[in-house]
């Protein structure tokens, strides 16, 4: 058994990230390693879950994108961009010696991971993302605003922790959490400095890869609870027919949140996915 769980200098910024391997000592093929991506503001405690459901079998590679988390912050004014974070990925690899990973990505990380795909798709065995769009619906945009001009002034107005509670529900299924939890949720998102979730916002709502997503060749698995909004189940259901080797699980009985609320149902649709891919 090996377990890392440390920062390292990418691309000028700490990066926060936790390595656990716990298969068996005696292989001699190393273990694939798969890549668990939080979403908007969010960190690597979201996957704490999956960590056990996948580390006898895989490497389980977790990190906090710059900003997020206990990553390093970047001063006001310096923007972070989609090739950045493409590249912060990319780069810790290289810096654990990680040659290819399977991609799990949650919301907007799943975004992440068809960019990287795009962008090095000999790095990318599969991809998964969980309630996963190729671009931002302006609906998405306009219930996250809270009233006010854009997302970005409601964060500017209430703090990301305070933001954070008040459209809660608009990312996790309230009615399946306790109340300690959603405060949990909310402390962990405050981690992120107001600039750094305005700067994020921004990329990730002029972000679209709709026009790509033929190009990615790395089968992908797009998964979502079957009770969320009818416009975020067409969009996937659409995406997974442009996607050359996609495919689209719903898990019943879900709203958002899913990755945290159901992993054993997501990592069992995985496991099964990669099997019927034959990776």
């Amino acid at each position: 058994m090996a377990r890392i769980y440390e920062h390292a200098k990418i691309n000028g910024i700490d990066i926060h990230f936790d390595l656990a391997n716990y298969t068996e000592s005696w292989r001699k093929m190393p273990a694939e390693t798969f890549l668990l991506y939080p979403g908007y503001c969010r960190n690597l405690e979201f996957w704490h879950a999956w960590v056990p459901l996948l580390g006898r079998d895989y490497r389980v590679l977790r990190m906090d994108p710059r900003g997020y988390g206990h990553s390093g912050k970047p001063a006001v004014g310096n923007d972070i961009d989609l090739d950045q974070s493409v590249q912060d990925a990319l780069c810790l690899m290289d810096h654990l010696g990680i040659d290819r990973v399977h991609w799990v990505g949650e919301s907007t990380g799943g975004k992440i991971g068809m960019a990287v795909a795009l962008h090095s798709p000999q790095r990318i065995a599969s991809i998964t993302g969980c309630n996963t769009t190729g671009k931002t619906a302006k609906q998405t945009v306009d219930t996250y605003a809270l009233g006010e001009v854009d997302q970005a002034a409601a964060i500017e107005k209430y703090g990301v922790g305070e933001w954070c509670r008040r459209t809660l529900k608009y990312r996790v299924d309230e009615s399946k959490i306790q109340p300690e939890l959603g405060e949990w949720w909310a402390q962990e998102m405050d981690r992120v400095p107001r600039h750094v979730a305005v700067s994020a916002f921004r990329r990730f709502t002029t972000v679209d890869l709709w026009p790509r997503l033929a190009e990615i060749k790395a089968p992908t698995l797009l998964i979502l609870g079957d009770n969320c909004p009818e416009n975020r189940r067409n969009q996937l259901a659409e995406m997974s027919r442009m996607l050359p080797n996609g495919k689209l699980v719903r898990l019943e009985g879900y709203d958002f949140g899913i990755h945290y609320l159901a992993p054993e149902s997501c990592v069992h649709a995985v496991r099964q996915f990669l099997v019927e891919q034959a990776i």
